[in-house]
């Protein structure tokens, strides 16, 4: 695999390292894919920076997509690992989606700082299907999963978040959110059910959500963060409001102006009094 290499659009494709970084390792990568490489450490990354790059069905024991990494505007989807972290093992994540991938712990990070990002469909065979002992920031975890009798945190295992969304997950025990004796929790100005134990501004009221990661226009988190954990911009690229939104997503109402044009079809255009008829707009 490439070494303290830079590439922009390139395609790393079915390498594979005994060591760290099967595609990649302490390199800056911009604009690439990273598809089915394999390593001990970082499937696709290994202490590396990338930018703008899909890492996808990578694998390793430590960070399935990345190790050790800083992944900017990147997305990281059905990678695996066979221990810690299925997208990625510690490191920092900006503005990222994780989609799809899976661990023992962790399914979606383990032990990484993760600012604005989406993580949806993860999930993990013993805690944290979306992630485990993490510093989450305004990232929005949803429909991830720890399946089995047995099962921890199918949103989050630990860690501390802020501003975050961690609703619609499912494990047999603390489907949204759990911890444990070596694991401590911490929740701010989060959106999520139960209501935690401890910690500000957390709210239950189910967040409207108009995708996996994007609220709605009456979403109950908008505003409803704190700017003291909001960084950067949102996942679209668009600032944060002051007070910010809940979640990765800063909901802006459009900018367009000017008249609205409306044109209808009909799926007949001659009928008998009383036919329905289907009117359809364009």
């Amino acid at each position: 695999e490439p070494i303290n290499a830079v590439m922009t659009n390139c395609t790393l494709t079915g390498n594979s390292a005994s060591g760290f970084g099967g595609g990649v390792c302490f390199g800056t990568v911009n604009n690439c894919a990273l598809i089915g490489n394999s390593a001990n450490a970082g499937g696709g990354a290994a202490d590396s920076t990338l930018n703008n790059c899909t890492l996808t069905a990578n694998s390793a024991s430590f960070g399935g997509g990345a190790d050790y990494s800083i992944l900017s505007n990147c997305t990281l989807s059905g990678n695996s690992s066979s221990m810690y972290g299925g997208g990625a093992y510690q490191g920092t994540l900006n503005n990222c989606a994780l989609t799809g991938n899976r661990a023992v712990f962790g399914g979606g990070a383990y032990e990484g700082t993760l600012n604005n990002c989406a993580m949806a469909g993860n999930s993990a065979s013993s805690f944290g299907g979306g992630a485990c002992s993490c510093l989450l920031n305004n990232c929005t975890l949803t429909g991830n999963s720890v399946p089995g009798i047995h099962g921890l945190g199918g949103g989050v295992y630990g860690g501390t978040l802020n501003n975050c969304i961690v609703y619609y997950n499912t494990a047999n025990t603390g489907p949204n959110y759990s911890s444990g004796a070596y694991f401590s929790l911490a929740l701010n100005y989060c959106c999520t059910t139960p209501l935690p134990d401890s910690g500000s501004g957390n709210i239950t009221a189910e967040p409207q959500l108009a995708s996996a990661s994007h609220i709605s226009p009456t979403s109950p988190c908008r505003g409803a963060g704190s700017a003291a954990y909001a960084t950067g911009v949102d996942i679209d690229g668009e600032p944060w409001l002051s007070p910010p939104s809940i979640g990765c997503d800063e909901f802006t109402t459009g900018a367009e102006t000017g008249a609205l044009t409306v044109a209808i079809t009909a799926s007949w255009t001659n009928v008998v009094v009383g036919y329905a008829t289907d009117l359809m707009g364009l």
